[in-house]
């Protein structure tokens, strides 16, 4: 799913004095930590937070392209289709405003794109009026089983705040691909939420701790005020439900930049900021 914004709420920090900084810091973070603990009271383990604005941000994403960091996500999808895809029938699992959607046409495939979000498909559609776009319950699809030779999913998962939810749509994967079918999905990197990145900032006061398996991390779209608000999900919690969804690893990708890709990389050049996961659907029991 292509990424969402979020109202920012962005404030600035340079009015703070150097030795108040981390008096200040210390204080969000155990502010943070209550919230958090508050929420948990409130509403229970595993209550998902609104991590992104659809509505009111649709048609500005909508005008992003495929550059700056996130031309690593999908630099290598090609290579990773001919390497792993026999057939041409595809699902764009969370198409978002159809950008991954109109990448995988233009691949050869025949591809239609599903979303949770009518505001994103609204503009989908804008983009693509020959495109086939559907609106969906997340992890239930309106397909056959055994239906498509891959399905593809861009920054879904980390907008899911359970790893059972990841399992249900992962499961739901399985049941539409047909046999020796492939799933690619791209997601953030570990080393991800750490680095400094073209496109985008992590430099928040609450991102400063250790994280744990489902935290919520907040993240700035640079050059612009959206803020986006990811879950953390790390490469163990990952293969423990890929082998609870019948789906076997083929490949994990990891892409850097390189001095061809024309641009003046921070991190990117040494750092992955990206996950590919590549998974074949495992044969019935």
């Amino acid at each position: 799913m292509e990424r969402k914004p979020y109202p920012s709420d962005v404030s600035d920090e340079g009015i703070i004095e150097p030795y108040e900084k981390s008096e200040l810091i210390q204080d969000m973070r155990d502010q943070y930590q209550r919230i958090g603990r508050v929420v948990l009271r409130l509403f229970g383990k595993g209550t998902k937070m609104k991590t992104h604005d659809y509505q009111t941000f649709a048609s500005e994403y909508a005008s992003f392209g495929i550059d700056g960091t996130q031309y690593l996500a999908f630099r290598d999808v090609p290579k990773l289709i001919r390497k792993h895809v026999s057939g041409t029938h595809s699902l764009d699992y969370g198409c978002g405003a159809g950008r991954s959607t109109r990448l995988l046409k233009s691949l050869g495939l025949d591809t239609v794109g599903v979303d949770i979000s009518n505001d994103m498909l609204q503009q989908a559609k804008l983009k693509d009026t020959n495109g086939l776009y559907r609106s969906i319950k997340s992890g239930e699809l309106p397909f056959d089983n055994e239906s498509f030779d891959l399905v593809f999913s861009s920054f879904v998962f980390l907008e899911m705040s359970s790893l059972a939810e990841i399992e249900k749509v992962l499961k739901e994967f399985r049941r539409v691909l047909k046999p020796n079918g492939i799933c690619i999905f791209i997601t953030s990197s570990e080393p991800g939420y750490k680095g400094d990145w073209v496109s985008l900032s992590f430099d928040f006061p609450e991102n400063k701790r250790e994280l744990r398996t489902g935290d919520t991390v907040k993240l700035l779209i640079r050059g612009t005020n959206i803020i986006l608000y990811d879950y953390y999900w790390t490469h163990k919690d990952f293969v423990e439900v890929f082998g609870r969804s019948g789906l076997h690893m083929q490949e994990l990708h990891q892409p850097i930049g390189l001095e061809t890709d024309q641009i003046k990389w921070k991190d990117e050049a040494h750092s992955p900021p990206m996950s590919l996961y590549v998974l074949k659907k495992a044969a019935s029991a």
